[in-house]
């Protein structure tokens, strides 16, 4: 009886320590979700329209925006639609980018654009980086 009453504790000890363990990384796993969330984060600078006069004297209306984004390494690469002509600066870090099949690895203070409708894929190299977004719509 004694042989029992202590196997029985040692079961349940072991059921509630293993279901603690996939309680944890259930947690862990959300946290890190969670986590890659947060780090990246999009600020708007600036949102607005203004007009411009062509060559020929016709006035268009354009939408402009500027933003500047963070982005943390521990997402990995990030596929990202770009909706609209949009001119890129790297305000620190460092970056791989590929454009329409074109790989180039951006540091600190380089510019480069994307054309409406394409799509960037950015890897972080290091810890984080910032970007600045500026993009012009009809």
């Amino acid at each position: 009886m004694n042989k029992l009453y202590v196997a029985r504790w040692m079961f349940f000890f072991l059921l509630v320590f293993t279901a603690g363990g996939v309680h944890s990384a259930q947690d862990d796993a959300k946290r890190k979700g969670a986590e890659a969330w947060k780090s990246f984060r999009v600020q708007e600078r600036y949102a607005g329209k203004m007009q411009l006069k062509t060559k020929e004297g016709k006035t268009i209306a354009l939408s402009v925006a500027t933003r500047v984004w963070s982005i943390d390494a521990t997402l990995g690469p990030q596929a990202l639609h770009v909706n609209d002509f949009t001119v890129f600066q790297l305000r620190g870090g460092k970056v791989k980018a590929l454009i329409e099949g074109v790989e180039n690895t951006r540091s600190t203070d380089e510019y480069w654009t994307v054309p409406a409708g394409a799509t960037m894929t950015l890897e972080v190299k290091g810890e984080t980086a910032l970007l600045e977004a500026m993009t012009v719509s009809e």
